[in-house]
């Protein structure tokens, strides 16, 4: 089933972001991960990935195009799947999902707490007095209490 990508709001200040370039094109495939494209905000500019495995069926706006924050950004399906229904009902269905993301968004937010005091258990085992230096996740903004790393440029080697 294909799901629509919205513009995500990347800061407390973001209202639009502009395509500063796109990594994929319709018809290409994408895996979970991989980059769709970098979007420059009134802050930075970001980089987006795919959370899902698919072609990608449509493209909301060329590169150096802006799209306003929860604006129709990519499509990504089947290939072959029929699509106009999501991207013709642009306003009204775009709404629903927003809906249906934020009431499942306390859900998640609970389920982390909840698996949070599992996590140091796990991660106790490491003596960090050993290592040369200690690298904290930065807040990449305001509102961030939480982030997750898709993929590591080093790998860490055994000490």
């Amino acid at each position: 089933m294909a799901e629509k990508i919205l513009m995500p709001r990347l800061s407390d200040t973001m209202t639009e972001g502009v395509i500063a370039a796109w990594h994929k094109k319709v018809g290409d495939s994408v895996k979970k991960g991989d980059l769709l494209a970098e979007i420059e905000t009134d802050k930075a500019t970001m980089e987006l990935e795919s959370y899902k495995d698919g072609t990608i069926l449509y493209l909301g706006a060329e590169n150096g195009g802006k799209l306003q924050v929860d604006d129709l950004m990519v499509i990504v399906g089947d290939a072959g799947e029929d699509i106009s229904g999501l991207v013709n009902g642009k306003s009204g269905s775009t709404e629903q999902p927003k809906e249906e993301k934020k009431a499942e968004e306390p859900a998640k937010t609970e389920e982390k707490t909840v698996e949070k005091p599992a996590a140091p258990a796990a991660s106790s085992s490491v003596d960090v007095s050993k290592m040369e230096e200690v690298v904290l996740m930065p807040r990449l903004s305001d509102t961030m209490t939480e982030g997750v790393i898709a993929s590591w440029a080093k790998i860490l080697a055994t000490i």
